[in-house]
């Protein structure tokens, strides 16, 4: 575990509210479409600079 003041960011993914988030978040790109999927992912890629984390790429269908 990282210093009290400076928790990593695998100490803070494992906090409730992040652990509470991240479900509703799966729960609603569950209920996608692929193309609403596809633009989410864009739009975060676009303002963040990065893309989906590989644990969150859909299954394929």
């Amino acid at each position: 575990m990282a210093e009290a003041g400076n928790p990593s960011e695998a100490d803070v993914a494992a906090t409730p509210d992040a652990v509470a988030g991240r479900a509703k978040v799966e729960a609603r790109m569950a209920a996608c479409t692929p193309e609403e999927q596809a633009a989410f992912w864009e739009a975060v890629g676009r303002c963040f600079g990065g893309g989906k984390p590989p644990e969150m790429e859909p299954t394929p269908q």
